[in-house]
């Protein structure tokens, strides 16, 4: 009888101890369904029960089975090692397995712990665990740095979160928690009003299926705290209140980010900034139509940057009374936005680097820009700030007298609407300051004076590529250029019918590099003063010149290495090469130089003795008229290839006695009478 009572007093006391424990319990929902743990560089501490915790064995990478209806027990102990973001474990499952019970019996064997014991306890425990339907408790109201993070990852199954009654938060706690748990469509409570870095940052990333947030009731922010937490949420249709008035360094960064089916922003009542605190929040929010006000009058470095980017039925752009600004703080913020119709004002008199940079980029129906009264500029302020706004008809005013680098670089680029630049009235240039200022800009008829005497390195560098329309060049009265100063400025003018004055003498690298290619128009080419000649100097710059008919004298005996690469290439006009009277050449000097040039009938003497480096390759390639060519070299060496490619059929071809009689495309061409006399003859 003695043994009969203390086994039954054994069972009541094991039935009372696993009554009130709160194991993590696993409940199969469908057959054949089973669990097990894999470890990443560290050893698990787990044990499962299938008999209601009579017995318990350790759970290892070996599937436990469970038939429908079946649940198991599991807890664990504390970790000797702790673990990182790359030393883990996660369960890995299979069928339908509901989990009930509290998570913490895993590191404190009973469940009852409200404390999580270390950093990225259960970091990734359910990842990729796309069989689980239903959550466990997670208690715990004294966090740890990166506890829950990734802890659901990928759970596409998980229809419901659970509860998470902590307060205060800790670094990355909740970072990309149920990041692509496409099937959960309500969000729990966040009651934390003290946030930590990186708190939420992911949180519900992807979750395609939530169409409400949570109340988010925080007015003090920590760096990164709501970065990314709604990302992609494309059911999500209103965002909840952002009472916050003291931001962090992305704080709301891509937090709305592609929330396709949002409709309304919230008010966002800061009025003092941080760095990149908005960046790219609502950026892609297709059926958002209304910006929010944006009270700061100071702001930090890429504040706004992308805030409103892609929306392209945003109609209503923010105020932005803003008059001290910082680099990059408006960089793109509208730029997609294609249903906006009209700009903020501009107060700001002194900006700063990149300030607005693409603000406003590719909004094809914004028709009037906004004033522009700054005299301070900075480096790429105005940078493809209007770039693609094909319905803008009118461009504001710009007072500045010193320019800064790239200032205005692509500000109207592909403005297809624009009829009339603005006045240039700077004297003072810098390097790519109106680089592509005006490119594609098809419907300019005039450019505007261009006053300036002395140029910076790219300063005019493809001012007016493709403005198709424009007939009459600026002066040009600078002396002293600079490297790629001109290159490509009126490039592709197809109306362009006269070239202005070209007075300087002293070359610079690649400074009239393309300069009048594609100017169909263009019947006179100007004089080229030039009496020393630098690298690609004139490279292409009367390329594809169809209506010339004259080229410029070009007297230079010292040429540099590609100086008159592809000048005249495709001049189908030209019938008369210039004289080239130097005797000592350089690489690829003469390089596609008259390639396709169909009309030339006689290739102008080549007194060099010595050949260069690829000096005359493809020169008169596609010369399909060239009929006579006189040389003074005596060894074709590598450097003639493809230079007589498709020319006449019949032709004359001089040379010294000496040079070796051999045919063909690199040499001479087939079919040509050879003459023997010497050069000077």
């Amino acid at each position: 009888m003695k043994k009969i009572f203390i086994l039954l007093f054994m069972q009541i006391a094991l039935c009372c101890t696993t009554f009130a424990a709160n194991y993590l319990t696993f409940t199969a929902e469908k057959e054949n369904s089973s669990f097990s743990i894999e470890d990443h560089d560290i050893k698990s501490n787990i044990f499962y029960s299938l008999d209601n915790g009579k017995t318990w064995n350790q759970l290892t990478d070996q599937p436990v089975s469970l038939a429908k209806g079946s649940r198991a027990l599991l807890k664990g102990k504390k970790l000797d090692e702790e673990p990182t973001w790359r030393k883990y474990s996660n369960f890995k499952m299979e069928g339908a397995i509901a989990a009930s019970g509290s998570i913490m019996s895993l590191v404190d064997e009973n469940g009852e712990g409200k404390t999580i014991p270390y950093a990225y306890c259960f970091c990734r425990l359910f990842e990729d665990c796309s069989s689980l339907t239903k959550a466990p408790e997670l208690p715990a109201t004294t966090l740890a740095e990166k506890c829950y993070c990734a802890m659901f990852d990928r759970c596409s199954s998980l229809t419901q979160a659970p509860k998470l009654p902590a307060t205060v938060l800790e670094y990355g706690c909740y970072e990309v928690m149920f990041c692509e748990c496409t099937s959960l469509t309500q969000a729990p409570e966040l009651p934390a009003t003290t946030l930590a870095e990186y708190c939420y940052t992911g949180m519900f990333r992807e979750c395609t299926s939530l169409t409400q947030a949570p109340v988010l009731p925080a007015k003090t922010l920590a760096a990164v705290c709501y970065s990314f937490m709604f990302y992609k949420c494309t059911n999500l249709t209103k965002a909840p209140k952002l009472p916050a008035t003291t931001l962090a360094e992305e704080c709301y960064s891509f937090m709305f980010n592609e929330c396709t089916s949002l409709k309304q922003a919230p008010q966002l009542p800061a009025t003092t900034l941080a760095r990149k605190c908005y960046w790219q929040m609502f950026r892609g929010c297709k059926s958002l139509k209304q910006a929010p006000e944006l009270p700061a009058k100071t702001l930090e470095e890429e504040c706004y940057s992308y805030m409103f980017n892609e929306c392209a039925n945003l109609k209503q752009a923010s105020k932005l009374p803003a008059t001290t600004l910082a680099e990059g703080c408006y960089f793109n913020m509208f730029g997609g936005c294609m249903s906006l119709t009209q700009a903020p004002e501009l107060p700001a008199t002194t900006l700063a680097s990149h300030c607005y940079e693409s603000m406003f980029q590719t909004c094809l129906e914004l028709t009037q820009a906004p004033k522009l009264p700054a005299t301070t500029l900075a480096e790429k302020c105005y940078n493809d700030m209007f770039s693609g706004c094909m319905s803008l008809t009118q461009a504001p005013e710009l007072p500045a007298t010193t320019l800064e680098k790239a200032c205005y670089k692509k500000m109207f680029f592909g403005c297809a609407s624009l009829t009339k630049t603005p006045e240039l009235p700077a004297t003072t240039l810098a390097e790519n300051c109106y680089e592509e200022m005006f490119g594609f800009c098809i419907n300019i008829t005039q450019a505007p004076e261009l006053a300036a005497t002395t140029l910076e390195e790219g300063c005019y560098k493809w001012m007016f590529n493709t403005c198709s329309n424009l007939t009459q060049a600026p002066k040009l009265p600078a002396t002293t250029l600079s490297e790629k100063c001109y290159e490509g400025m009126f490039n592709d003018c197809r109306s362009l019918t006269q070239a202005p004055e070209l007075p300087a003498k002293i070359m610079e690298r690649d400074c009239y590099g393309w300069m009048f290619a594609g100017c169909s128009s263009l019947t006179q080419a100007p004089k080229l003063p030039a009496t020393a000649l630098e690298e690609r100097c004139y490279k292409g710059m009367f390329c594809e010149c169809t209506s010339l008919t004259q080229a410029p004298e070009l007297p230079v005996t010292t040429l540099a290495d590609g100086c008159y690469n592809q000048m005249f290439n495709k001049c189908s006009g030209l019938t008369q090469a210039p004289k080239l009277p130097a005797t000592t050449l350089a690489e690829g000097c003469y390089k596609w130089m008259f390639s396709e040039c169909t009309n030339l009938t006689q290739a102008p003497e080549l007194p060099a003795t010595t050949l260069a480096e690829e000096c005359y390759n493809n020169m008169f390639s596609g010369c399909t008229k060239l009929s006579r060519i006189k040389v003074a070299f005596t060894d074709w060496g590598t450097d003639t290839d493809s230079w007589v490619k498709d020319v006449a059929k019949n032709g004359t071809f001089i040379c010294p006695k000496n040079l070796q009689k051999k045919y063909g495309d690199n040499s001479i061409p087939e079919g040509w009478k050879i003459v023997n006399e010497n050069f000077n003859n």
